[in-house]
């Protein structure tokens, strides 16, 4: 499979928007291995009360559990927010092949949040040997109105 593939990412929209439902700051991730979505997740950190579930750690979780192994050598990533420092180094750690994800993060809070750390996903990416592949964005007016956002 080329990567991006819109009918994957619309499809990840989709799925997103309808998980999500009333919270709106939800992010959607989807773990593919050739042309087969694997895992899919969205973002449970409020319903969880966890600050680590976001939609990208949560799809690794399932794909990890369910494969009992933490190696994302030969996938990629579709998310449709583009990770943060966190879930960034998770994927770059998990070896995957690559991500596509589809707006930059850059309304609001994150704003704020990734200023504060100092540190770009990017930054993390360029540490190791070896480099997973970052393109986006992505339709990322259709990823900002799951958000509320307009381009």
């Amino acid at each position: 499979m080329n990567h991006p593939n819109e009918k994957v990412m619309r499809e990840l929209i989709e799925y997103t928007a309808k998980k999500a439902g009333k919270q709106s700051q939800a992010t959607g991730c989807f773990i593919l291995k050739g042309n087969k979505i694997v895992s899919k997740a969205i973002s449970s950190t409020q319903k969880s009360q966890d600050t680590t579930a976001h939609a990208e750690i949560n799809a690794m979780r399932k794909l990890s559990k369910s494969r009992k192994n933490n190696s994302l050598k030969g996938y990629w990533v579709y998310s449709t927010q583009k990770p943060c420092p966190m879930c960034a180094s998770a994927i770059v750690w998990s070896e995957a092949d690559g991500v596509v994800y589809g707006w930059e993060g850059k309304k609001g809070w994150v704003d704020v949040y990734f200023k504060s750390l100092n540190l770009s996903n990017v930054v993390i990416n360029s540490s190791r040997l070896k480099k997973v592949k970052m393109i986006g964005p992505f339709l990322e007016s259709e990823c900002l109105k799951i958000k509320g956002y307009k381009k």
